[in-house]
C-alpha cells in the first residue's frame, strides 16, 4: 500500500508564521550562549530580549491568525526551556568575564524542570491524564527565574546592580523549591478529579 504524500495543507500547518518565529527563538539559544561565553554581554542581553519578545509575538500571532498547531504547541515550551536551562548553565560557569551564580541554584532550577517533565510523563502513561496546566506558583517562579537572568546580564556591565544578585538568588531558590512542591500537590488534585470524573462516566 502506497503512502500518501503530504498535502499542501499539511505543509501550511507546519510552516505557519508563529512556528517560524518559534524556530527562530530556538536558533537564538546558541547565539545567546556563544555571546555569553565570549563575554559579549550586551549582545547576549539583546539575544535574550529578542527571544523573549518573539515568545510574546508568536503567541499573539497564533491567536490573531487562528494559526494554532500541534507542532507550535510542542515547540513553544521546548524553546522556552532550552533558553532558560541554557541560561542557568552558562551563568554558573566561572570565567574571567563574569561572576557565576552558585551551581546548586542551577541544579535546583534544572532538576525541578526535569522532575516535573518526568513525573508528567509517568502520570500520563499510568493514568491517561494529560491536562497539565501551569500553576500560579509555577508562573511566579518562572518570572523570578527570568528576572534573575536579566539582572545578572545587566550586572555584568553595570556593577552597581551586583549587590542585588544574592537576594534574587535566594528568591529564585525558595520559589523554585516551593513551586515544585506545590505543583506536585496541584497535579495530584487534578489527577484525583480526573479519576473521579472518569469513574462516573457510563461505560
Amino acid at each position: 500500500m502506497k503512502s500518501r504524500a503530504p498535502s499542501d495543507d499539511h505543509y501550511r500547518d507546519i510552516l505557519t508564521v508563529p512556528n517560524v518565529i518559534t524556530l527562530f527563538r530556538i536558533l537564538l539559544v546558541p547565539v545567546f550562549v556563544v555571546c555569553f561565553l565570549r563575554g559579549w554581554f550586551w549582545w547576549a542581553t539583546a539575544a535574550f530580549a529578542l527571544a523573549g519578545l518573539s515568545d510574546a509575538v508568536d503567541g499573539w500571532l497564533a491567536r490573531r491568525l487562528n494559526a494554532q498547531s500541534r507542532l507550535g504547541q510542542a515547540l513553544d515550551p521546548i524553546a522556552d526551556k532550552l533558553l532558560m536551562l541554557s541560561s542557568y548553565i552558562v551563568m554558573a560557569i566561572p570565567s574571567e568575564a563574569n561572576v557565576p551564580i552558585p551551581w546548586w541554584l542551577s541544579s535546583v532550577v534544572i532538576g525541578r524542570d526535569i522532575g516535573i517533565v518526568t513525573a508528567a510523563a509517568i502520570i500520563a502513561h499510568v493514568t491517561g491524564f494529560q491536562d497539565f496546566k501551569p500553576s500560579l506558583a509555577g508562573k511566579i517562579s518562572t518570572f523570578c527565574q527570568v528576572a534573575l537572568i536579566v539582572l545578572y546580564l545587566i550586572a555584568q556591565v553595570w556593577a552597581a546592580i551586583r549587590p542585588l544578585l544574592p537576594t534574587w538568588v535566594a528568591v529564585v531558590f525558595v520559589m523554585t523549591l516551593y513551586s515544585g512542591l506545590h505543583y506536585i500537590w496541584f497535579v495530584v488534585g487534578e489527577v484525583q478529579a480526573f479519576r473521579r470524573q472518569a469513574g462516573g462516566r457510563p461505560s
